[in-house]
């Protein structure tokens, strides 16, 4: 980040996105549903770096500051488009391990159970919806997660349980729903 901005290096820029385009563009994925807008977003996101270097000061990490831009974007995309974000989260699926691997049948009933988990993620508030995709899926830490969402790290922990609990629920109840369906006779 350095280099690019003391010196507009073209070079530096394509490491930065070399190294974020995936997960900038998977977190952009969980938060809108979409994955045409996510991209989109993404290279938005991209843009603004270049346009908005200058404010980024060492020693805060890039990420919680890209991060932040690519939640400003999120957010301001969701407000404006009042978003209708899709059922089919089978995105949630790529990188899983095995999956290419597994059995037919077994393959088709994990991306039933990632099209379930999609659907209670996207019934989540996105306050807290964010904070379970940055914790869980991206990796980040509290304390990165708290400075992205502008909360206090507290904050930032109290949401994920929230999150969790609501996920356990929804994702609980959809389950149930589910087996009873299978156990009615045919």
């Amino acid at each position: 980040m350095h280099r690019l901005q003391r010196h507009r290096d073209e070079e530096a820029f394509e490491h930065l996105f070399a190294r974020y385009r995936g997960p900038i563009t998977s977190y952009l994925y969980r938060i809108v549903g979409n994955r045409a807008e996510a991209e989109s977003l993404a290279q938005e996101a991209f843009l603004r770096i270049l346009e908005k270097c200058d404010h980024y000061t060492y020693p805060r990490r890039f990420s919680t500051w890209f991060y932040t831009i690519a939640r400003n974007l999120a957010t301001d995309f969701l407000k404006k488009k009042r978003a209708v974000v899709r059922d089919d989260f089978a995105g949630l699926s790529e990188g899983v391990p095995g999956l290419a691997e597994s059995e037919a049948g077994e393959q088709v009933a994990r991306e039933e159970e990632l099209r379930r988990l999609g659907r209670a993620l996207q019934a989540l508030p996105l306050v807290y919806r964010e904070v379970v995709v940055l914790r869980a899926l991206q990796g980040l830490s509290y304390r990165e997660i708290a400075a992205i969402a502008g909360c206090p790290e507290s904050t930032a922990r109290s949401r994920m349980d929230y999150g969790l609990d609501f996920l356990r629920q929804a994702y609980g109840k959809g389950k149930k729903s589910s087996e009873t369906a299978d156990e009615k006779p045919g």
